[in-house]
């Protein structure tokens, strides 16, 4: 089964663009598929049922380091067609009545403006946010994380 990055974000929305960045700065590996996307749809459930892992990549509001967070599936609530990571992985389960290994790396935006590129500091970030998901590439097969981790 291989492992799925999926960097979400607008690249037309300031910092909201770091998901879909560091996705595509990801090396390319075997065993590994990537995607970008601009906002999570439950259509993605189908592509995502073979995937032994799964890492969402996104910009959230606030903190100050990048946090490396375990999740699973939740229910998804009202009739928008866009939906959080939680939420996709509760229309797998709904579907598919299984849901694979699943982490969400959120990286802190400060600048969510309608055609800016990444703020300095989040450009800043790239580096740490790709060396952090290959170490979460080369864990693979060790006994999962439980806690969050806050990624300085």
């Amino acid at each position: 089964m291989a492992d799925v990055i999926i960097g979400i974000g607008n690249e037309s929305r300031g910092d909201d663009g770091i998901g879909p960045r560091v996705a595509e700065a990801v090396p390319v590996r075997s065993g590994l598929e990537t995607m970008a996307v601009q906002q999570l749809a439950p259509e993605l459930a189908e592509r995502l049922q073979a995937a032994g892992r799964v890492l969402f990549v996104d910009a959230r509001i606030g903190g100050t380091s990048i946090r490396l967070d375990r999740i699973g599936p939740k229910a998804h609530r009202g009739v928008s067609h866009s939906c959080s990571p939680e939420s996709l992985l509760g229309w797998m389960q709904l579907a598919y009545e299984t849901v694979p290994e699943s982490w969400l790396l959120s990286v802190p935006g400060r600048s969510f403006g309608m055609g800016e590129g990444l703020s300095a500091s989040v450009e800043a970030m790239i580096p740490d946010a790709v060396e952090r998901v290959e170490t979460w590439l080369d864990e693979r097969g060790r006994p999962a994380r439980t806690n969050s981790e806050e990624v300085a």
